[in-house]
């Protein structure tokens, strides 16, 4: 049997206007940090119903100031403290990227180390002038031990030549050059800014 559907009440749609994209805005997915401006397109079927993109509401965020970011939270914005960037380990002074809002831990600072020697004093960075001193002592007594070394190698043969009664008036003059400068040398201790400044001795030539 022919089914027709000419008598078939069909229901009428009310006529939608057309409608132009709102604005909408947009935040990451796993900080919910607002990220930019895209749009939403009307609805074509249902009046004042607007088709906002996956992460984006058509709330607009609220201005922010330097060091803050707006965050969309279930329903709202809310601001939090943006102070991502390098900053520095309190305990070390190493640089560490700082990539989460919100405040940062009290273990980072904003203020960069100012090299060797420096620590925390829970305000600002504070060189240890002993610390500093006994390292410069030590890398100045290594530097006297090594030179101490290379004359003794040259005192040497030229001593062996004294002993053997072998020695030259030239051999004689540069042994006791060398034994000078060995001395002056174990004496630099002795000097009145030892170790911040040494005046260490000419190598004999």
């Amino acid at each position: 049997m022919e089914v027709t559907f000419e008598h078939l009440d069909l229901p009428e749609y009310p006529s939608i206007p057309e409608r132009l994209p709102k604005p909408a805005y947009s935040y990451r997915q796993d900080t919910g940090e607002y990220v930019g401006e895209t749009t939403a397109d009307p609805d074509q079927l249902v009046a004042d119903n607007w088709l906002i993109p996956a992460q984006a509401t058509l709330v607009p965020p609220p201005a922010m100031a330097d060091g803050e970011a707006a965050v969309w939270s279930v329903d709202r914005w809310v601001i939090v403290q943006d102070v991502r960037g390098i900053k520095f380990l309190k305990s070390d002074g190493q640089a560490v990227q700082w990539a989460d809002l919100g405040p940062m831990p009290d273990s980072l600072t904003d203020l960069p180390y100012p090299g060797e020697f420096h620590a925390w004093d829970g305000d600002s960075w504070k060189l240890d002038d002993k610390a500093e001193l006994k390292s410069v002592t030590a890398n100045a007594l290594m530097k006297r031990d090594g030179l101490l070394a290379f004359a003794t190698l040259r005192i040497a043969p030229l001593q062996d030549a004294v002993d053997i009664d072998d020695a030259t008036a030239s051999d004689i003059a540069m042994l006791k050059k060398w034994k000078q400068y060995r001395v002056a040398l174990n004496r630099i201790e002795q000097q009145a800014e030892f170790p911040l400044n040494i005046e260490w001795p000419v190598v004999p030539s």
